[in-house]
């Protein structure tokens, strides 16, 4: 068992006469809808999406365990990404391996992993005997808070080349943590203005295929924690972080004008459908925008006989303009990273087509067959876009036959999630009775005692054992 991690016991209001000042700035705005999400009870539709992404995200988590992470070699240990023993390294460490299969959720429509951002961060601090309902909230809290101000941030953040977990990840987070450790709306506000300092991250690393995806996600959890804390404790942040003249919003270029209309959106967006039901689940170990040419590729392999295959002459993936442009998808030599090929478009269907699934350890460099199918693989762009990453393929045979097959996106219900446990989890070592029961375990989190039985089945299991241990 790792140590428990250090953090200050959860706070009630934070009081003062800041708690009396009337702001109307961006982090105001958004730590108003914290502090009211942690006072209201839980719509059932928000509860059932809340306990979906939970289980999807904890199983791929778990799925990575024992996986090789870059930096984490026995010789060279990092300490706080192993041993995790305060409640920041905590939620570092577990966001680590909750990206590490590149499976955790994504938003598309501010292409977002909130609940790696979120989720780690949350159980961090989460006390044992937490309330589930309590604790969904929080999370559900982080949630629309990022994809309120994520929808709205990201073409400015696509503009400037950054990484909109980077950059809204951490504010997602101390959304989350001021939520759970119910913050009055002054220390949230706080929180979320202190995280604003936190965005960083840029797309580069997809188009070098180098490790910065994994520590931009895991630094947005612990960094977002850490705002959390240091405004529990009384520290300040500008009123103005996110619009100021000097804030967030200056920083991504943009202007006074549209500034003033994105704060003024705020409201409405956190007040519309709640973006935790929104969320895309990963069928696959690649990115987002992959998942559904990976599905239809899967598909379409299922109509082609070993024979078929060898005389395939081309092979067309149709994405929307904005995913085909997205660095790293259209990439035009063979990936030389783990991380290029999870980004590439044609790895992916090659990989499909080439063995009907794709496994993660397979996924690079793939085997000589997916290599050469690699080579008859086009990207374009044209598909009109779809909330989920849509896609199209076709494939030409040398016999004149064509084979063509879409999809709007791929759908991880709580079935599948439990299919998934099933396989990843053995095949990553983990007892397969603890595959089993975990949709159980969080279908059943709001029940009495709910939080404790599930982070007791993780019991032994580093570093999750040190979850909501308090």
């Amino acid at each position: 068992m790792s140590a428990e991690p250090v953090a200050p016991p959860l706070a009630g209001a934070v009081s003062g006469d800041r708690a009396e000042q009337r702001a109307t700035g961006g982090a105001a705005i958004l730590a108003a809808h914290v502090a009211r999400s942690a006072r209201e009870r839980l719509g059932e539709p928000v509860r059932r999406a809340a306990k979906a992404v939970l289980l999807h995200n904890l199983i791929v988590g778990l799925a990575a365990h024992g996986m090789p992470l870059p930096g984490l070699s026995e010789s060279r240990a990092l300490p706080w990404a192993e041993r995790p023993v305060t409640a920041p390294d905590l939620a570092f460490a577990t966001t680590l391996r909750m990206g590490a299969r590149a499976q955790h959720d994504e938003h598309p429509r501010s292409v977002t992993h909130l609940g790696s951002a979120v989720t780690p961060a949350v159980l961090a601090v989460a006390p044992r005997d937490i309330d589930g309902e309590r604790l969904l909230a929080a999370i559900a809290a982080g949630y629309q808070v990022g994809g309120a101000l994520g929808v709205a941030l990201l073409p400015h953040v696509r503009a400037r080349g950054m990484r909109a977990t980077g950059v809204v990840g951490p504010i997602a987070s101390a959304a989350a943590v001021a939520a759970v450790m119910r913050l009055d709306a002054a220390a949230a506000s706080d929180a979320i203005a202190l995280a604003a300092n936190r965005a960083a991250g840029y797309t580069e690393v997809w188009l070098e295929g180098t490790d910065e995806w994994r520590l931009q996600t895991a630094a947005a959890a612990r960094d977002g924690l850490e705002s959390a804390l240091w405004a529990a404790g009384g520290a300040r942040g500008a009123t103005a972080a996110i619009e100021g003249r000097s804030g967030l919003l200056h920083a991504l270029g943009v202007d006074a004008e549209c500034g003033a209309a994105i704060v003024g959106a705020l409201p409405g967006a956190l007040g519309g459908e709640p973006v935790i039901a929104q969320m895309l689940l990963k069928a696959h170990p690649v990115c987002a925008i992959n998942q559904a040419a990976v599905e239809v590729a899967i598909g379409l392999r299922r109509e082609l006989s070993d024979a078929d295959l060898s005389t395939v002459e081309r092979v067309v993936v149709r994405l929307s303009d904005a995913d085909a442009a997205y660095p790293g998808i259209d990439r035009a030599h063979p990936p030389s990273s783990w991380a290029q090929a999870m980004m590439d478009a044609r790895q992916g269907v090659a990989i499909a087509l080439a063995d009907g699934r794709v496994d993660a350890a397979a996924l690079h460099p793939g085997s000589a067959e997916a290599q050469r199918l690699r080579a008859l693989v086009d990207v374009v762009g044209g598909r009109p876009a779809s909330a989920a990453h849509g896609a199209a393929i076709e494939i030409e045979l040398a016999d004149g036959r064509r084979l063509e097959r879409a999809s709007d996106g791929v759908e991880v219900d709580r079935a599948r999630s439990a299919r998934m446990a099933l396989e990843l989890l053995p095949a990553a070592g983990l007892p397969t009775e603890l595959a089993e029961q975990l949709p159980a375990l969080v279908d059943g989190i709001d029940g009495a005692g709910g939080v404790a039985r599930l982070v007791d089945a993780l019991d032994g299991i580093a570093p999750w054992e040190a979850l909501c241990r308090r």
